[in-house]
């Protein structure tokens, strides 16, 4: 990339070719396919259009008849309703929602892209942007996101996160970039607290700098503290449901969590404003271990089992029936076994970028390095949770690239190589840290494997013909009811039909998933007693799912699962003929 180039320009081209092999993939590979949270997305953006209080994040069509609090935030909701109001003006209501699915998760490339190069720009000049570019443009599980249909809060809080970082490496040069970083990391926080290690890693590095030089970032550190101060009210009034306003709600952006926002705001502002405190490194120390320790302390008396995690209020009862079951919840080195291949295109690939990215810290220049010892610090945040549960790869894989760009471009233009081999030894370099490479190979690993052992890690722990919205036609031609199915099913019976469902995949359904787990293992009694408790109308199966297998395993062959594998009748299940091409057997409740 030469002086004169511009590095926005080749950004935005390079997405719209990145943009169109994604909208033409997806097209040849059948068009749209919505995960489990895709679809209960999608569900919830149609609510919110058809009226839902925009304080109210009730699913009512879960958990049927009682409604299931969700975690969720109506900002994502109302971006990509706003999408399909827009496109209404020229299209159907139908093509318009299906161009929202298109776009929404594109449009989130963009930004994310920009963020990398910019990052990278300023760890090794113009070309070393472009380096970080091209591996963000390559990196295949980073980019997963992106693809059309992929409407869940993971691409946007990427691309929050991302510019997030950005600011950081800008903070000392830009007037704004405390304040875009602290407002950025709290609506990243309000869409949902999955973020939450990174942002707390970013306050430290923040506030590692006003201990580290004082008065002279003293100014930049108040106004970001102030920032997350006021953003954190707002929200909570602008953005929060009702209920978790004043409540001590653990899972998703509440009053406890605006608390210690407020406080850790203006606590943070107010030491960096003391003069005493800037004149005395080992004063700066002590003041932030006490303004932690008072937050700390206000979170253990508020709410003290938040500190044990988003997770600590679910019910145990679900660990050994559905959680322990999730693949993306896992640790990669649980999963490794099952999907070599993806574990070296996956979690290495995030090591390799992790590492680098520490390395750039010593590489970059001197004026540079606090910026990369920012990036650097995320990264190696993201990858401790990455090494827990797998579904944070993609914030691995994506917060490491501009430090390994820095890195491996800085160690190449520190040998004095002519012009055609610098050249080569760039597009060598490119390609051997490129996670296109990874991939490559653990494709290679993955497909050597035989077809009862291939397992894909990157994807949805199951794919089977029950989740399609052709499986759903006989069922959504019944009267409007009730219906219980296997937990994955749920929030596609609320997107495909109209009517409601007793369970899905989110651990705040946990008496959904529980009735679920006791109708399909319990006897015929306890069953029809759990459905008559609930109206079902309707129970759906789908034999292909890995569900239907743990409950035959744990019926002990009483459950009505195996008895209708039997041929057995059950005087108050009523067989619904179906010629839909998926293989979901439906039933009608015929109970007293």
């Amino acid at each position: 990339m030469s002086d004169k180039s511009n590095p926005v320009l080749i950004t935005v081209l390079l997405w719209l070719l990145l943009s169109t092999a994604l909208v033409v993939n997806a097209l040849q590979t059948g068009g749209i396919s919505l995960s489990t949270d895709d679809a209960m997305r999608l569900a919830e953006v149609r609510d919110l259009l058809a009226g839902q209080s925009w304080f109210d994040t009730t699913q009512w069509r879960m958990n049927a008849p009682y409604g299931l609090p969700m975690h969720w935030s109506h900002l994502i909701d109302a971006g990509i309703g706003g999408a399909i109001l827009l496109f209404r003006q020229f299209a159907t209501p139908k093509t318009a929602e299906t161009l929202a699915l298109y776009v929404w998760p594109l449009l989130w490339l963009l930004p994310s892209l920009l963020a990398i190069a910019r990052m990278g720009t300023r760890l090794a000049g113009r070309v070393g942007g472009l380096f970080a570019l091209l591996l963000g443009a390559s990196c295949s599980a980073a980019v997963e996101p992106f693809r059309p249909g992929s409407i869940d809060h993971d691409n946007v809080q990427l691309a929050l996160t991302l510019w997030m970082m950005a600011s950081l490496v800008e903070f000392d040069r830009a007037r704004w970039a405390p304040i875009a970083a602290a407002l950025l990391a709290c609506l990243s926080l309000a869409i949902g607290m999955q973020t939450l290690p990174y942002v707390v890693v970013a306050v430290l590095v923040v506030a590692a700098w006003w201990i580290i030089d004082g008065a002279a970032d003293a100014a930049r550190i108040r106004a970001f503290g102030l920032t997350f101060a006021a953003a954190s009210v707002v929200l909570l009034g602008g953005a929060t449901a009702s209920a978790y306003r004043f409540a001590a709600t653990c899972d998703t952006f509440s009053g406890f969590y605006a608390l210690l926002g407020l406080a850790g705001g203006c606590g943070l502002a107010a030491i960096c404003s003391v003069p005493a405190l800037n004149q005395s490194k080992a004063r700066r120390i002590a003041a932030f271990v006490g303004l932690g320790a008072a937050l700390v302390a206000l979170a253990a008396i508020t709410a003290p089992l938040c500190l044990k995690g988003p997770y600590a209020a679910v019910d145990p009862r679900l660990g050994p029936i559905w959680f322990s079951r999730i693949a993306e919840v896992q640790s990669p080195f649980t999963l490794a076994p099952q999907a070599p291949g993806d574990f070296l295109a996956g979690y290495c690939y995030a090591v390799l970028a992790t590492l680098g990215a520490i390395a750039a810290v010593f590489l970059v220049e001197r004026q540079e390095r606090r910026a990369a010892a920012a990036i650097a610090a995320i990264a190696l945040a993201a990858l401790a949770v990455c090494s827990v549960e797998i579904r944070g790869l993609e914030y691995a894989q994506m917060y490491a690239l501009p430090g390994l760009a820095g890195c491996v471009f800085l160690c190449i233009s520190r040998f004095r190589l002519s012009k055609a081999v610098g050249a080569v030894t760039t597009i060598v370099a490119l390609f051997a840290a490129s996670d296109a490479s990874f991939a490559l190979a653990g494709h290679s690993i993955q497909t050597s494997l035989p077809k009862s052992k291939q397992f894909d890690l990157l994807q949805e722990s199951w794919q089977s013909d029950c989740l399609a919205k052709a499986d759903f036609r006989t069922l959504a031609s019944l009267p409007k009811g009730r219906v219980l199915g296997l937990v994955d099913q749920g929030p596609y019976i609320l997107t495909y039909t109209h009517h409601a469902a007793v369970s899905g995949p989110y651990h705040r359904d946990a008496s959904g998933i529980i009735d679920t787990y006791d109708v399909f293992t319990g006897a015929p009694a306890k069953s029809a007693g759990i459905l008559a408790r609930r109206g079902i109308d309707y129970v759906a199966v789908c034999k292909p799912a890995p569900d239907y297998a743990f409950y035959r395993a744990h019926d002990r062959g009483r459950g009505i699962l195996s008895l209708l594998a039997r041929k057995q009748k059950i005087a108050w299940l009523e067989p619904i003929p179906s010629h839909d091409p998926g293989k979901i057997e439906l039933y009608r409740v015929r109970l007293p």
